[in-house]
């Protein structure tokens, strides 16, 4: 009977060390991220361990941020339903979406952090670049910020209605396995995607959260 539940434990410690190998390679997998002219930057990559103040991270950052003017747009990446916009203790104005599944069948929940003004609440269905909210002068109101205004964009597949964290914590229970946004470009992996009026993207696939000029 010991030896069966040794057998057991030692399979199941086993295959957990894939799953994990696996999800480890691909998050260190490299993908060139080829960005359009008309597009604001990436000034925060993912898995970067240098923060948008310039300062190195206490761990790999889960997401992307992009640096804004004062209202600058911050557009839905894809049709959705809205899970809560709320002003989270250090994140400020945050929006949570469910973007429904990806061209693989996992779940897209994306938020929007740092915001201003959030012009969607919760229940709302979005389509894919409709308006949601704003960048704002709250840089210096919310510490997760770090006094520069962006737009904290984030994959997760949990949505938690556990309030008990903060940050991303806040939204995700995998708030610590943020998904890789670079996978799911519309024109494919790498391809940043904007936004275009009267254009047919691919289900299950996402498009730049801030309109390129």
């Amino acid at each position: 009977m010991i030896k069966t539940v040794s057998v057991c434990l030692t399979t199941i410690l086993i295959v957990l060390f894939l799953v994990n190998s696996n999800d480890l390679l691909a998050a260190q997998k490299k993908i060139k991220i080829v960005t359009p002219p008309e597009a604001p930057p990436i000034a925060s990559g993912y898995k970067s361990r240098m923060g948008i103040n310039g300062q190195m991270r206490s761990q790999t950052h889960q997401g992307i941020d992009i640096i804004g003017k004062d209202g600058q747009p911050i557009i839905s990446v894809a049709p959705g339903i809205v899970l809560e916009s709320t002003i989270e203790k250090c994140w400020g104005p945050t929006i949570a979406i469910d973007h429904g599944n990806d061209f693989n069948g996992e779940k897209i929940i994306a938020l929007y952090g740092h915001l201003g003004e959030m012009l969607v609440s919760a229940g709302d269905k979005v389509q894919r670049g409709q308006l949601i909210g704003r960048l704002g002068n709250n840089q210096y109101d919310f510490k997760c910020i770090f006094k520069i205004r962006h737009l904290h964009f984030q994959i997760g597949r949990e949505y938690t209605t556990n309030k008990n964290g903060w940050g991303s914590g806040y939204f995700l229970k995998d708030w610590n396995n943020g998904r890789n946004p670079h996978y799911y470009w519309s024109d494919g992996e790498g391809l940043i995607t904007c936004y275009r009026d009267g254009v047919k993207y691919r289900e299950g696939s996402i498009t730049y959260p801030v309109p390129c000029e």
